[in-house]
């Protein structure tokens, strides 16, 4: 049985902190494309996903967006969709910018840096 899904993109980014990611998305942002796809399986979501992001990403190189999967009014969706889609299953976010907001540690100075002591003369 064929299934017909919209794919679109959502501008947004990912951010990585100490223990945790955040993810920012621009539901109101304008979409870079859209495309109707016929698919059987939860495998050809993956596939059409793939697909249109790469399309997409060679179009707008420097866009960071999340491919947005949404079902036709009517159609069901297939056996395995909700589990794949929130385990990132399909590839959805493979398209945004990850942005590293970890703290490093602070560093102790060097001994033989600017901060070191000073030793009496002899």
């Amino acid at each position: 049985m064929s299934v017909t899904i919209d794919l679109c993109t959502i501008p947004g980014s990912i951010e990585r902190h100490g223990s945790y990611a955040s993810k920012t998305l621009d539901v109101f942002g304008g979409s870079l494309a859209q495309e109707a796809v016929a698919i059987s399986t939860v495998t050809d979501i993956r596939a059409a996903v793939q697909t249109f992001g790469q399309r997409v990403r060679a179009a707008h190189p420097n866009a960071s967006f999340q491919v947005y999967i949404s079902m036709r009014k009517g159609e069901r969706k297939p056996k395995g969709y909700d589990a794949t889609y929130l385990r990132n299953g399909f590839g959805q976010e493979d398209f945004m910018r990850v942005v590293d907001k970890r703290t490093t540690p602070a560093t102790e100075p060097s001994e033989t840096g600017a901060d070191a002591a000073v030793s009496p003369a002899a």
